[in-house]
């Protein structure tokens, strides 16, 4: 049986809301739907009464949920027990957006894994915030850092750090009136709906995950992004770089989510429980 009809069926079963089940699930709700419908055909059942704002589960439905979470946890932990013999290590696996890893996250990891046992394997992993809460959800991920909290049930998420950004671009004296560049965007870091008026419809010249890849953009053709400030500051005041005048500087938020069990590890609880800052030492929070 498809795992994903199961585990479809239980997030409707929790929400009783096939639009909510939806959204959290990074799906449409005729997916949804659909998944459902599949379920209730191969056991020709029916789970859920349908009603306006009132769904239901069956006797049918009842007697499936536990059922459907004891075997998507039975094979969650049959994947980590498969992994674990295959490398014969401990293994800590962790994902954050791209931008992350640029301004430095492997430093948070440093002082925690220097500490751990010679067997430890860390993976690291890059991605957008849908495709590592699904990670998180197929076990093939321990650790998430989102820039945006998730509402998935299974999942804990608590806040992480701040980094600030930054309007610059290649041209010194320039103003958000003044400035006719067009505007180099890295996923994740700025929602559109954040963007000044001023930017507000302005042409992108380059989408990317890769600061970096951002920065040389600016750099050898011009253009004007907002970007972390641990990243732009050399740049600045090397003369490359130059703040936009009248721009509004902004502190975006992370989040650092990872399921119900790991947070309870007491082995990966001195990891939750040291502090991150883009561009800084980590520390201990108290």
């Amino acid at each position: 049986m498809d795992t994903d009809l199961l585990r479809t069926f239980i997030a409707v079963s929790k929400s009783r809301h096939f639009g909510r089940a939806a959204e959290n699930l990074y799906l449409t709700q005729s997916a949804v739907s659909f998944r459902i419908r599949q379920l209730e055909q191969q056991l020709g059942v029916s789970l859920f009464t349908r009603h306006r704002n009132n769904i239901q589960l069956t006797a049918a439905g009842e007697r499936l949920l536990p059922y459907a979470e004891n075997i998507l946890q039975t094979l969650g932990q049959a994947k980590q027990v498969i992994a674990q013999q295959a490398v014969m290590q401990q293994q800590l696996a962790i994902g954050a957006p791209a931008f992350c890893w640029e301004l430095g996250l492997q430093e948070w990891l440093d002082p925690w894994f220097a500490n751990r046992e010679s067997t430890l394997c860390l993976r690291t992993e890059t991605g957008h915030r849908e495709q590592l809460c699904r990670q998180l959800l197929e076990r093939t991920l321990d650790l998430a850092i989102l820039v945006e909290p998730s509402k998935i049930d299974e999942i804990t998420v608590r806040p992480f750090c701040d980094y600030p950004l930054a309007l610059v671009c290649r041209q010194a004296g320039q103003s958000l009136h003044t400035l006719s560049a067009a505007y180099v965007h890295v996923e994740g870091l700025l929602p559109a709906q954040l963007f000044p008026t001023e930017l507000q419809g302005r042409t992108t010249v380059l989408m990317t995950a890769s600061l970096q890849q951002a920065i040389k953009h600016l750099l050898r053709h011009g253009g004007m992004a907002y970007l972390p400030h641990p990243a732009v500051a050399p740049y600045i005041r090397q003369g490359q770089l130059h703040l936009v005048d009248g721009a509004v500087n902004m502190s975006r938020p992370l989040y650092l989510a990872c399921r119900n069990d790991v947070m309870a590890d007491e082995e990966i609880g001195g990891l939750l429980r040291t502090q991150w800052q883009p561009g800084a030492k980590v520390a201990a929070r108290g």
